[in-house]
């Protein structure tokens, strides 16, 4: 059984471990938190009235209408598992929920 003081030095670790994740995360962020969650609540509004069609034409809807640049969103959202709409919902919004 581990000491008390080898317990400490885990979960320090694992504190690191996750600060660094998170930073990691939100480095290549192409936009504010603010416009995420909206991505977000626009994707859960649309995919509520149509089901996905396994494209990004939903998330490239949102950046026109926001004026954010498509491809830089795309390759940030697809590095996080979010190759279509509805996998953005599924993938990305799950990784950065406790940030929103």
């Amino acid at each position: 059984m581990p000491s008390a003081e080898e317990k400490k030095r885990r979960k320090q670790a694992m504190q690191q471990l996750q600060v660094a994740a998170t930073n990691s995360l939100l480095a290549g962020l192409p936009m504010d938190l603010g416009q995420l969650k909206g991505l977000f609540d626009y994707l859960d509004a649309a995919l509520s009235k149509t089901e996905c069609d396994d494209t990004l034409r939903l998330t490239k809807q949102f950046a026109a209408e926001v004026d954010l640049p498509f491809e830089p969103l795309q390759k940030w959202l697809s590095d996080q598992g979010g190759y279509c709409d509805c996998e953005v919902l599924a993938n990305v919004e799950e990784k950065v929920e406790d940030l929103l």
